[in-house]
């Protein structure tokens, strides 16, 4: 599963519930069952299996619709000269967003997971935080989806200790009024794997 995905999910899930409503919800719900055995939030993490079924009940309609999902939230910028911008509306996870950027040890520690992947203990020696609280942060970030899983390094004993990169490389917050919107650049690897930005290239 994608990191991206994965953090754009609960926010979709959410967009999607609202648009369809109810009753085809449980319909929907009931054939992802009988087909995958997962529940719809299961589905958005791995929306291959959810683009499926939404064009098994929808035909061809099934494009119209993530378009309107997908860009309810969210919108991809183009350019040739660099790196695509994703913007993100999700009042949600661009508070999520926001308040991280705004708290100075996960800043430290996103900023220090901008260039390559690294252990957890190397990242908070980078950024000079205690270990007694950092292993915390660091699982804030990991549990919010701002910090990645990306390889692994092996011990002495050989043992294999995941490393971690930061998703963004760079991020632009905007404040209209009450309104927070956030655009980012995301780590290429990411971009790439990413099966959501991937439908809305490509409708």
């Amino acid at each position: 599963m994608s990191a991206l995905d994965n953090l754009l999910a609960e926010s979709l899930s959410t967009m999607i519930m609202q648009k369809l409503g109810k009753k085809t919800i449980q319909k929907i719900e009931k054939r992802l069952q009988e087909r995958y055995g997962i529940t719809i939030g299961e589905s958005i993490r791995d929306f291959q299996k959810m683009d499926s079924t939404l064009r098994e009940f929808f035909g061809p309609g099934a494009d119209e619709m993530e378009k309107d999902f997908l860009n309810n939230f969210i919108s991809v910028g183009k350019s040739k000269r660099e790196k695509p911008w994703l913007t993100i509306e999700d009042q949600k996870l661009a508070r999520l967003i926001l308040e991280s950027f705004g708290d100075s040890s996960k800043k430290a520690i996103l900023d220090a997971s901008l260039k390559q992947p690294n252990v957890i203990m190397d990242i908070l020696d980078i950024c000079i935080i205690p270990k007694s609280s950092g292993y915390k942060v660091v699982g804030e970030l990991i549990d919010a989806g701002l910090l990645a899983e990306k390889g692994f390094s092996t011990t002495k004993d050989g043992k294999k200790v995941n490393k971690y990169v930061a998703l963004f490389e760079n991020v632009k917050i905007e404040l209209i009024g009450e309104k927070v919107i956030i655009h980012v650049q995301i780590n290429e690897d990411f971009l790439k794997e990413s099966y959501l930005i991937k439908v809305m290239q490509e409708i």
